[in-house]
């Protein structure tokens, strides 16, 4: 599979490398990662997100480059940490029907195998140490920056290894990358440490609009609650691993309200408790402790029918 990969980049000049929707540390740092490496191998790369990066990953090298260009004259297409056509937005979600040729390069288990060549390895930690072993096997050689997206994507991944997915492979890959000179600390630092007053306000919202119903522990944000906390939907990013430490619940549902008439949908939960049927059910997709979704329609519409599914779910693993 590699060698057909490699191969293909090969014969490559310009290679349009796509990361999904509603963008993650994964997503955004084995793309800049990826495509500071094809550079080096003198490839010409586009960065496209159907969605913009948001404020917790700005620091990063080079996340200016993302946009939403047109496909123009690229030979070839990668999808990074995509698990779905659907997540590759609006913008993108035709392009595996294009006769160009794509790759499909991530590590969840829901993927669907859309790409002309599929490295799809779902016992990796995050797509960023699959990026990690084609640069080994590529011999390109790491530096700072490189190695600094691609810690990015392990980091966000685990949530600074604190997941079940934690390894100690992955703890023996992101030590290298520090060695190469990324800083545990500053990802650490600018991803989860430094937020702006105006999404802590949206916090306080959120946490006050909290429900715990028997396992499962919900909330919202609605573009009211963003409106007065001068925020902005993604603001609210994150706040659902916070709703999940609930030590009475199971997993934890965030509801999002977005301007286009789309609910977001981010589901975490306990280790051993396999939320994704909850996503995949709603035509989203993800992990078993963190997955999501989201669908059109109102919040009253939207909420009542997760809950059924979710609490569907969570009496699966514990049948009364």
């Amino acid at each position: 599979m590699t060698r057909k990969l490699k191969r293909l980049i090969d014969r490559s000049r310009q290679v349009f490398i796509v990361a999904h929707v509603d963008p993650d540390g994964d997503t955004i740092g084995s793309a800049l990662g990826l495509a500071r490496s094809l550079r080096k191998m003198g490839k010409d790369c586009t960065l496209a997100c159907a969605d913009s990066v948001p404020d917790a990953l700005l620091f990063l090298p080079g996340v200016e480059e993302f946009g939403i260009p047109r496909l123009t004259d690229e030979d070839l297409i990668i999808a990074v940490d995509v698990s779905h056509p659907n997540r590759l937005g609006q913008a993108y979600r035709h392009l595996p029907s294009l006769d160009t040729p794509m790759v499909n390069i991530d590590h969840h288990f829901t993927n669907s195998m859309f790409g002309t060549i599929n490295l799809v390895r779902i016992e990796a930690t995050a797509t960023a140490e699959i990026i990690f072993d084609l640069l080994q096997e590529w011999e390109v050689l790491l530096d700072s920056v490189l190695a600094t997206h691609l810690l990015t994507g392990i980091v966000t991944d685990t949530q600074s290894f604190s997941t079940p997915s934690t390894t100690p492979r992955i703890l023996e890959v992101s030590s290298q990358l520090m060695k190469a000179g990324a800083s545990l600390t500053e990802i650490h630092e600018n991803y989860y440490k430094k937020r702006e007053v105006e999404t802590l306000h949206l916090w306080g919202r959120i946490l006050a609009e909290m429900q715990l119903d028997d396992q499962l522990v919900w909330s919202v944000s609605t573009l009211d609650m963003q409106s007065r906390s001068h925020a902005a939907p993604d603001d609210g990013d994150g706040i659902v691993n916070l709703l999940a430490t609930a030590r009475q619940a199971k997993a934890a549902i965030m509801f999002t309200e977005n301007e286009d008439g789309k609910i977001g949908i981010s589901i975490r939960s306990r280790p051993g408790v396999d939320i994704s049927p909850i996503a995949i059910h709603f035509g989203g997709g993800g992990h078993p402790q963190a997955a999501g979704t989201e669908l059109l329609g109102d919040l009253c519409e939207v909420i009542p029918k997760v809950l059924i599914k979710a609490k569907d779910v969570l009496n699966a693993h514990d049948p009364k």
